[in-house]
């Protein structure tokens, strides 16, 4: 399984869920980020340095079963060239679509959102089409929780079990007063954070760390 964004909030929890599962484990990160990765029981990719299809092929020589690709775009097109023949790439998220931390607005913004979907339609519809059975999944999990209660339901109380277990452990890169909302936002845009930026209500101490 190929990670993408793996020393981030999400990433990081995927790592420690598959770990549980006893998947093979591969995260693009940065080069700050590999160690976090390792330690989650990954095998870090620096996507800075390194062409992270060329390296999955190197490393697996067929491809991973699974891509986890949170940046959509044309992104998610390199990452099915990850994947082996029958694999998967579920795109969720809308990191592809952040300017600056939050979704563009405006006429110029409707017309990125526009054309990201349908680029995203296209790449769903290349997976059946296209020889290789490669295929493009949306997630996300606002849909589940509308479409699917009792299984959204189901999954939130199997991650709280985990947690009360002390099985996973997210990881708290910053946490910061809830009237610095728009710098966490500013943060997310730039990227490299390790773990999640947690909002506090104001007066309550801020501090870094996994939770």
């Amino acid at each position: 399984m190929l990670i993408h964004g793996a020393a981030g909030g999400v990433g990081s929890a995927l790592l420690q869920l598959g770990r549980l599962a006893g998947l093979e484990l591969y995260g693009t990160c940065s080069l700050q980020g590999g160690s976090v990765v390792s330690d989650l029981g990954g095998i870090p990719i620096d996507y800075q340095h390194l062409d992270f299809v060329k390296e999955i092929h190197r490393l697996t020589s067929e491809g991973v079963d699974v891509v986890f690709d949170s940046i959509g775009g044309t992104h998610i097109w390199r990452s099915r060239k990850a994947l082996r023949p029958g694999g998967r790439v579920v795109a969720y998220g809308l990191t592809g679509s952040l300017c600056g931390g939050r979704l563009a607005s405006g006429r110029s913004g409707h017309r990125h959102r526009f054309r990201a979907i349908a680029i995203f339609g296209l790449y769903i519809a290349g997976g059946w089409l296209l020889p290789g059975r490669k295929r493009v999944v949306p997630y996300s999990i606002q849909w589940l929780k509308r479409l699917r209660p009792a299984l959204f339901r189901q999954d939130l109380i199997a991650l709280f079990d985990l947690l009360q277990q002390r099985k996973i452990k997210p990881l708290i890169a910053q946490r910061l007063p809830l009237a610095e909302a728009r710098q966490a936002h500013e943060l997310l845009g730039i990227g490299g954070i390790t773990g999640k930026i947690v909002l506090v209500r104001n007066g309550s101490s801020p501090r870094s760390g996994a939770a």
